[in-house]
Formats: structure tokens, sequence, C-alpha cells
């Protein structure tokens, strides 16, 4: 264990919380937040987004087809459970927002964020999605609009909870086009699969893409794949990125890592540098057992450690070695998350943004050459 001169108990008790927002919090260095009470220290080491090779990659990727002059209409990206959806799609809203802000008129919305309802109701609420997309861009006071209709010749308004699908459906659309909305980030998309038709659902997402000079950003889990590879009319104008975890060789050899062993291994330095507790644990020289016991996922790891850091804390800051069995998965819940990863990227394979070459490589290094002028 690393420790300073200073008394481990003396950053885990006595402290008083400091009442900032997430905003703020996400701000402090680790020496501020050490002087933070144990439940702010928590708090602050969840929201450190961790930057690694994997999440670098995807960014990278997904600006390029953010572009608005590509034909890209809707983006999937698609990663296994616990690998760190939420705060990766938090840095894409922060990435695309900046992206247009620099010509963003005062009225102007460019990018909105939402998360598909799960709210128990037997068919996928489409209301409930238009109505957080138009919360989201703005429109505070959707409740006092009212449809009006006609009633035995009479133009009668409709209360707003009462809206029909359709009249809603105008009304979003409106928005769309008055707040110039270029993309439009929807995530847990998993929860649009619920009690529906596959192709209906696309259908409706294409049709909302097409409004005006829109994207979608569709992020879920592997059970989203099919929705994006089966709906053949999108294969022109959509592309998947692919959230992978780092792969784990049968055999390791100390001496030569492989790229994905460097990077998380370098994940897991940057980690143990954010520690939110006085001592800190080696994680550096377990990278390995780390790796494998996340599967090769920095936002399982992530969430593993957090709990760990929050066990440490209720020792007065001294790791003990029922805290380490308490934060790692269980074997069986690790193994049932691998063979749905396993499951995944088998489905996935070949059909992401980037997979060109993986179908003929000697075709496509050919083709490469002859594009550059090295062909013979």
């Amino acid at each position: 264990m690393n420790t300073t001169s200073q008394d481990t108990n003396s950053a885990e008790a006595g402290q008083v919380a400091i009442p900032v927002d997430d905003a703020a919090l996400g701000t402090f260095s680790r020496d501020q937040a050490l002087r933070l009470s144990a439940d702010m220290r928590r708090r602050w080491f969840r929201l450190r987004r961790v930057k690694h090779a994997e999440l670098l990659r995807v960014a990278r990727h997904l600006d390029q087809l953010i572009d608005p002059y590509n034909d890209t209409k809707i983006i999937s990206i698609i990663g296994p459970t616990g690998i760190g959806k939420t705060t990766l799609a938090t840095g894409i809203f922060t990435q695309m927002a900046n992206r247009y802000e620099a010509q963003r008129k005062p009225h102007e919305v460019p990018v909105v964020y939402v998360s598909a309802p799960a709210n128990g109701e037997q068919s996928m609420s489409w209301k409930t999605l238009y109505r957080r997309i138009l919360a989201t861009a703005g429109e505070e006071h959707l409740d006092l609009q009212r449809q009006i209709t006609l009633h035995d010749g009479e133009m009668r308004s409709v209360r707003p909870d009462r809206m029909s699908l359709a009249h809603l459906r105008e009304v979003l659309e409106a928005v769309i086009r008055y707040r110039n909305i270029r993309v439009i980030v929807i995530d847990e998309v998993m929860h649009l699969l619920r009690f529906q038709d596959n192709l209906a659902i696309m259908d409706t997402l294409k049709s909302l893409a097409d409004i005006h000079d829109t994207k979608l950003v569709l992020i879920g889990t592997y059970q989203i794949a099919p929705l994006m590879i089966e709906y053949g009319q999108l294969a022109r104008r959509s592309a998947i990125l692919h959230y992978r975890r780092y792969a784990i060789p049968q055999k390791s050899n100390p001496a030569k890592l492989t790229e994905d062993q460097s990077d998380f291994k370098a994940a897991v330095a940057r980690l143990q540098a954010q520690w939110p507790c006085v001592e800190v644990p080696q994680l550096e020289s377990a990278w390995e057992d780390l790796m494998r016991v996340s599967l090769g996922s920095v936002g399982l790891l992530k969430s593993q450690l957090l709990e760990l850091a929050s066990l440490q804390m209720t020792h007065a800051g001294v790791l003990q070695a029922s805290d380490l069995a308490n934060a790692i998965k269980p074997p069986k819940q690790l193994r049932q998350i691998e063979t749905e990863i396993l499951m995944g990227e088998q489905e996935l394979a070949g059909a992401c943004y980037g997979d060109a070459a993986s179908g003929s490589e000697a075709a496509f290094k050919q083709l490469f050459a002859k594009l550059t002028g090295a062909a013979p």
C-alpha cells in the first residue's frame, strides 16, 4: 500500500460535506477531494471519467460520423453491460454540444440527450419519448399547449395529457426545425424493444431522422444489435460503433504485451492515480488479475473499484481482504456477463464502422494499393 505522512484517519473522519454540484465537484483534484467527507469522495470518484484508448476511438469515430456532409443518419453505439456507456454518453453530449456552440443561434438547441422510457407500459410509449425530447429541447410549457378538435361542429380543446400521438409528433417536428436540432442522442435504447416489432420501431426512428438535418445516436447493449443489422432500409444510411472491451489473450507474455493489454494497464494506472483514499492499493501491479475479473471492461472495473473504495472508507481507510471479496463480482455472475458479451461480439463481427477490411483482407489491401498508386 502507498501512504502519505498524513494520518490515514484524518481523511476518513471529521469532515464536513461541501455542498457542491456534480459539475463543480468534477473539477476537484485528488488532493482537494481527500479533504472532503467520505460520501463526497465516493461521489467524486464516481464522477471521474477515465479516458482510455477504446473510449477515445469510439469518440473519434463518432465525430467523423456526425459530420453533416456525410449521408449517415442513424448511428448506434453498442457495447456490453457495465462497460460505461452512460459515461460515454455524457462525454458524447458535451463533445457534440461544443462542436455546434460557435454557430448556434440563441433559440437553437443543436444537441438533445434523452433516455428511452421504461415505464412499465405494455407497449412502447412514443408519447413519453417525444415529450422527453421536447422538454430537453426547451419546450418547458408543453402542457399549456392545446390540441383543437372538431366535435359536432364545435371547436374544442383537448387536455395536454390526452393529445393524440399524431399531434404530438407534429409539435415535435416543428420544434426540431425551429430549434435546429442536429443530433438526438437516445440512451438505453433496449427499452424501445419491449413488446414491439423491430421493423415498426426502425421505421419510426428513420422518419424521425428524416425530419430535418438531424442525426440519431442510439446507445444500448448488444440487445439492440438485431435492430440495426436486420433493417435493410437503413444499411446505406446507418453505422454501428462497437464499444468493445479489451481482449484478454489465452496466454499472456509478460515480455510482450498486446495492444489491448497495454491500453488496459494504462487505464488501471489512471484509476490508481485518482484513488479517493489516502492509502492507495497497488492496482497497477495487479492489472492482469483486474483485467480478468472485469472481463477487460474498464467500466465494469470502475464500478468494482468504486465499491472497493467505499468499503475501504468504512474501515478508517485501511483496505481489508473482505472488502476485496465483496467488491469483486462473483464467478457465476461474471460467467453470465461473459456469455452475453461473447454472443454480442459474434453478432457484430463484420457489421461495424471500420470493419470493411475484415471481409477480405487481401482484397482490401489491393484496393487501398490501387487508390494510393502503389499497385503494380
